[in-house]
């Protein structure tokens, strides 16, 4: 099935599970296979800590980097909203970025979330940045909160959770060239995420270190 052929059948997919209806979509990195095994590692190690049993843990193949949550989103807008987000895409170049320390988000004293940081920071906040820019000019509310690369493990449900102080998380890299529309089916185990497109950094780039919007500048004048 071609490429085109594929981001359809998904739409139409989409399209008809929700009956019309409005899906729960956001912008996300995808882990590979290392990264994930290394998060899901963290995540279990955490989860025998004390207080491990007050936080809902993610499930390993649910793991991912959450760049822009949209919200409700109408089944009609995904493929307007995924063609602007590929053009501003189409701006940055594939790069690397590593996992950190674990850390309880946003702060210590009020944590939300267990999750692992990520770096270098920059790199991510420029793509969130372009996806920021895309929803937007869709007609999507701004996000009002600054944003803050991480991974999550978990979710704090009580006001206990684990101290992450100390815990050793492999540094292993994540290559990020595309970028992963997803739909969230809420259930009572815990929710799915079903790909709705696939949008790719650049025009096929080698990985950087950083987006590389500056050789391409210079590269349409």
């Amino acid at each position: 099935m071609s490429g085109d052929a594929g981001r359809g059948a998904q739409r139409e997919a989409a399209g008809r599970g929700a009956e019309g209806a409005a899906i729960r979509a956001f912008f996300a990195v995808e882990l590979g296979a290392a990264a994930r095994r290394a998060a899901a590692a963290a995540a279990h190690a955490l989860r025998g800590r004390p207080g491990g049993d007050g936080v809902r843990w993610v499930r390993p193949e649910g793991l991912h980097v959450t760049l822009r949550f949209l919200g409700g989103v109408e089944p009609a807008r995904v493929a307007p909203l995924a063609a602007r987000a590929r053009g501003e895409l189409a701006l940055l170049s594939p790069f690397r970025v590593r996992l950190g320390a674990a850390e309880l988000f946003p702060t210590p004293r009020r944590p939300r979330v267990v999750a692992l940081g990520l770096r270098p920071e920059a790199p991510l906040a420029a793509l969130a940045g372009a996806l920021e820019r895309a929803a937007v000019a869709e007609g999507f509310a701004p996000e009002e909160r600054p944003f803050r690369a991480h991974l999550t493990l978990g979710r704090v449900r009580e006001r206990r959770c684990p101290d992450a102080a100390g815990l050793a998380v492999p540094a292993e890299e994540l290559a990020v060239d595309e970028i992963v529309l997803y739909r969230s089916e809420l259930a009572p185990e815990g929710a799915r995420y079903v790909p709705l497109e696939r949008l790719r950094l650049g025009a096929g780039a080698a990985p950087t270190d950083h987006p590389n919007r500056e050789a391409r500048s210079e590269r349409k004048t």
